[in-house]
């Protein structure tokens, strides 16, 4: 049987997810006097990273949303200057394929990443070596 005090901790665990328009506007990327266009547009980056990923993983768009919503939840915690956009990206897919049972390696996760942000480079699409030090270096980070 549930107590009165159990239930309304119950709803205020569930809004802690839902966010006012000031607390959106005061946001951890904001106090570090990231401007709005520029958090608006990392979280953008992320997210198109993260449908790009989620595309080539072959995952599904539930598991894509999932971690999308996985980045935004974060960045409204900690700021864009403290963790790059791209590895919380990989960390959030990665994640979200796991809670919707459609888990990748993470190995295929940091490859595939990888393709997605060096193909277009000047330098051209080189895939990681699982034994070299780059591999390991991405990896750590």
């Amino acid at each position: 049987m549930t107590s009165a005090s159990d239930s309304v901790s119950s709803v205020h665990h569930t809004d802690r997810w839902y966010f006012s328009k000031e607390q959106i506007l005061s946001s951890p990327s904001r106090s570090q006097h990231i401007s709005h266009e520029k958090e608006t547009s990392n979280r953008q980056h992320a997210a198109l990273l993260i449908q790009e990923m989620g595309q080539k993983l072959k995952v599904n768009q539930l598991c894509i949303n999932t971690a999308i919503v996985y980045m935004h939840r974060f960045f409204m915690c900690h700021s864009f200057s403290a963790f790059h956009r791209t590895k919380i990206a990989k960390a959030c897919i990665f994640l979200s394929a796991k809670v919707e049972e459609q888990p990748r390696r993470l190995e295929h996760v940091i490859n595939t990443a990888h393709f997605i942000l060096t193909v277009n480079s000047t330098n051209g699409y080189k895939p990681l070596e699982t034994s070299s030090e780059a591999y390991k270096k991405k990896l750590r980070s």
